[in-house]
């Protein structure tokens, strides 16, 4: 696990990537499902969402779902840590381990 965590302390000082993690504390949450990506395209196309499942990726491309998945983002943005406490908690489990 100490390597996982170095890995990540590196990544996340890249210019792009941004690590963010869900404190236990939050407890229970609306991404707890799965995982999913918000595709998102220049220019004037839509977006589209990309969805991990047992049976495969699915793509979501109706305006309900793009919708549902974006307020998702929304609320999983608003519980995680900081990026700078986020670090910290990286680099304290890194200690312990």
């Amino acid at each position: 696990m100490r390597d996982q965590l170095t890995h990540l302390a590196r990544q996340a000082q890249r210019p792009h990537i941004t690590v963010q993690v869900i404190p236990f504390s939050a407890g229970a949450h609306s991404g707890m499902p799965g995982s999913f990506i918000v595709l998102k395209f220049d220019g004037d196309g839509p977006d589209v969402i990309h969805v991990d499942s047992m049976a495969g990726g699915l793509f979501l491309e109706k305006e309900a779902d793009i919708r549902h998945y974006k307020d998702t983002c929304q609320h999983l943005r608003a519980i995680t840590l900081s990026p700078a406490d986020t670090a910290a908690l990286i680099a304290s489990l890194r200690e312990d381990r």
